[in-house]
C-alpha cells in the first residue's frame, strides 16, 4: 500500500532521509568500531589538582589573564577594533594601555578577518602603526578565511606569539558552514579557551551586539548563540555613548578573571584612534590609583608580623571597605599574600591577611 496516495507519509522513512540530511549537512561520518570494552575514570584527587595551580598573572592588567581566552563584544563602528589594534601596540612596547593599565611585554599576533586590508592600512596610518613590530593576517591571505584550532596552535608555537588577538570571530567560525545561532557556534570557543589554557598565553577575541540602541549591555546582548559567554575565560563589553561617539563604556560582564560589573569610561579620538581611560563607574578607583593602594597593601603586610582584615586596612590608608576588600582578594588570587578564616559563634565570617 502507497500511504502517500490517501495523503500519508511513511514516519520512518521520513526519519531516514533527514537523519541523512543532517549528515550531510554537518558531514559527520559514520565509523564502524570495534568494542573496545569500558574506560576506567580516573578521578584526580584535589590535593594533585591544587599542586597544578599558578597565581593569576595579568598580561593586560585587569582585562585579560594569562592562559584565557576573552571575549570582546561591541557594536559595529564602536571602536572595538582600533581598540584591540592599540592593546596590540601598548603590548609590543610594554607601554600603559589605555593610560592606566598595564601590559607585559608580548609578540603579538591579529587575525584581522572583520576589516579589509585597505580600510586596515588607512587605520594603521591614522594610528602610526605602520613601523611597530605587529604580525597581521587577512581574511584574503592564505588560509585567512577559515578557523583551523590545529593551524593556529602550530602557528603560536612556530612563531612564540604570546597573544592572539581575532577580529572578528563571528567570521572566521561562519566560514567553516556554521550558522551563528547554531548550538555548534560554540564549540571553536570552547577549543580557543582550551588552547590559550595549553600554550599559556593570551587569546582576545571580538564578536558583535545585537542592533539596539543602548546605554548599558549585558551577555543576553551579544549576536548568536547564547552559550558564548559560557565557552571562554572572560568577557567584556563595548559600546558608544548615545550622545557623544567619542566616549566609549568598557564593562567586564565575568567570569573568571576580571571583576564582575567594573566599568570605565574611555574618551576617544577620531584623528588617530587612541583611548584613554578617564573614569570608573560606581566610585570604583581608577586602575592605577588601585595599583597604588595595592602596592601600600604589600609594603605594611611585608613590614608587619601581624595579620590585617580588610576594615582594619582601610581605617590605615584612608579609603573604602570594598574596595580595600576587593584589592586584598586580588593580592591573594595572584599568589602575593596568604590569607586566615575566621569564624565566631556570633557575626559574620571574616578574613586576615598577612604575608
Amino acid at each position: 500500500m502507497k500511504y502517500e496516495e490517501y495523503g500519508c507519509f511513511d514516519i520512518d522513512e521520513q526519519q531516514k532521509i533527514d537523519n541523512e540530511v543532517y549528515e550531510n549537512k554537518f558531514k559527520i561520518k559514520r565509523k564502524i568500531k570495534e568494542k573496545k570494552g569500558i574506560v576506567k575514570l580516573k578521578p584526580i584527587p584535589l590535593s594533585q589538582l591544587m599542586d597544578q595551580w599558578k597565581p593569576r598573572e595579568w598580561t593586560v592588567d585587569l582585562f585579560g589573564a594569562k592562559g584565557s581566552c576573552v571575549l570582546l563584544a561591541a557594536d559595529k563602528g564602536s571602536g572595538k577594533t582600533s581598540f584591540i589594534y592599540r592593546m596590540a601596540e601598548a603590548l609590543e612596547y610594554q607601554k600603559m594601555f589605555i593610560g592606566e593599565l598595564k601590559t607585559k611585554k608580548s609578540k603579538v599576533f591579529v587575525w584581522q578577518a572583520d576589516e579589509s586590508r585597505n580600510n586596515s592600512l588607512d587605520k594603521f596610518k591614522l594610528m602610526d602603526l605602520q613601523r611597530q613590530n605587529i604580525n597581521f593576517l587577512f581574511n584574503d591571505d592564505a588560509g585567512g578565511e577559515e578557523l583551523n584550532i590545529d593551524k593556529l596552535r602550530n602557528l603560536i608555537k612556530d612563531e612564540n606569539f604570546d597573544v592572539v588577538l581575532i577580529d572578528s570571530v563571528t567570521g572566521l567560525i561562519m566560514g567553516n558552514g556554521i550558522s551563528i545561532k547554531d548550538s555548534e557556534f560554540c564549540i571553536p570557543l570552547y577549543k580557543l579557551n582550551n588552547l590559550a589554557c595549553e600554550l599559556k598565553i593570551l587569546i582576545v577575541i571580538t564578536a558583535h551586539l545585537r542592533k539596539e540602541e543602548r546605554t548599558e549591555v549585558n551577555m543576553n546582548d551579544i549576536l548568536g548563540a547564547g552559550t558564548q559567554p559560557g565557552a571562554v575565560s572572560d568577557v567584556w563589553s563595548m559600546w558608544t555613548d548615545e550622545k557623544d561617539d567619542e566616549i566609549f563604556y568598557l564593562k567586564c560582564l565575568g567570569k573568571r578573571n576580571c571583576e564582575k560589573g567594573m566599568k570605565w569610561k574611555l574618551q576617544g579620538n577620531k584623528e588617530d584612534y587612541s583611548f584613554d581611560l578617564i573614569d570608573a563607574d560606581c566610585d570604583d578607583l581608577l586602575p592605577t590609583k588601585r595599583n597604588e593602594l595595592s602596592s601600600k597593601f604589600l609594603d605594611l603586610l611585608n613590614k608587619e608580623e601581624k595579620q590585617f582584615t580588610c576594615k582594619e586596612l582601610a581605617e590605615v590608608f584612608k579609603c573604602n571597605l570594598e574596595h580595600a576588600r576587593r584589592i586584598c582578594i586580588e593580592l591573594f588570587t595572584e599568589g602575593k599574600i596568604e590569607s586566615t578564616k575566621i569564624v565566631e559563634k556570633v557575626g559574620r565570617t571574616y578574613f586576615k591577611y598577612w604575608k
